[in-house]
C-alpha cells in the first residue's frame, strides 16, 4: 500500500506529467470554448448543448491547476496551508458549477452556477497569487509577473462591465494562469527565486 502511494505522489509530483496536464488543460478549455461562438458564448452557455463536455472541462482545468500550483509551491519552496485549502475549495467550487447547469430563468440554479464559477476563479487566483506575491519582495521578475497577474483579473472585470458576458473575455485570465504557470514551472526565467540546493 505504502509502495502504491509512494509510486503515485511520485507520478503527480513529477514535472513531465504536471506539463503535460498544462498543455491539455488549456487545450481542452480552449478547444471546448470554440465549439460555439466565443464572442456571444460562455463555458457555461456551450455546456447547455454539451453537458458531457461541460463535466470534463470542469474536472480537466481542476486537475491541470491543482498539479501545476502545488508544482509551482515545490519548485520555489513555498508553502501554505490557506493556499493548499484554496485549492480544495476551488476544486469543489467548479464541482457544483459543472453539475448545476446555467439557466435563463434567475434563480436559486443560477445564483449557484455562477457563484461557484466565480469562486472557482478567486479561489485558484489566491492560490496561486500568494507564492507569486511572496517571491515577488525577493525577485523583480516574480514582481512584474505578480503586477501582471493582478492587471489580467482587472482587465477582465472591466472587459465583462463594458462588453457584458463573453467566452473570450472569460478565457482570459485563464489563459494568462496558465502562461504563467508554464513561465514559472518549465523554464529558466525565475531562476534566481529556485531554493539554494
Amino acid at each position: 500500500m505504502n509502495k502504491v502511494k509512494t509510486v503515485s505522489l511520485a507520478i503527480i509530483q513529477n514535472k513531465w506529467f504536471c506539463l503535460a496536464w498544462l498543455i491539455f488543460g488549456c487545450a481542452y478549455m480552449t478547444w471546448f470554448g470554440f465549439l460555439e461562438n466565443p464572442m456571444q458564448y460562455t463555458a457555461s452557455m456551450i455546456g447547455l448543448d454539451y453537458p458531457v463536455g461541460f463535466i470534463f472541462w470542469g474536472v480537466f482545468q481542476s486537475i491541470s491547476l491543482v498539479l501545476n500550483v502545488l508544482y509551482l509551491y515545490r519548485r520555489y519552496g513555498y508553502s501554505s496551508r490557506f493556499g493548499y485549502v484554496c485549492l480544495i475549495i476551488a476544486a469543489i467550487c467548479i464541482g457544483i458549477t459543472v453539475n448545476v447547469p446555467s439557466t435563463e430563468i434567475f434563480g436559486l440554479q443560477l445564483v449557484m452556477h455562477w457563484s461557484t464559477a466565480l469562486l472557482f476563479a478567486i479561489f485558484n487566483a489566491i492560490a496561486m497569487g500568494l507564492c507569486l506575491v511572496n517571491k515577488a519582495k525577493h525577485s523583480k521578475k516574480f514582481m512584474a509577473t505578480f503586477v501582471l497577474f493582478i492587471a489580467m483579473l482587472l482587465s477582465m472585470i472591466v472587459l465583462l462591465i463594458i462588453f457584458g458576458k463573453s467566452g473570450i473575455i472569460e478565457k482570459i485570465p485563464m489563459w494568462g494562469a496558465y502562461l504563467i504557470l508554464l513561465l514559472t514551472n518549465f523554464t529558466g526565467l525565475y531562476k534566481e527565486s529556485l531554493p539554494k540546493q
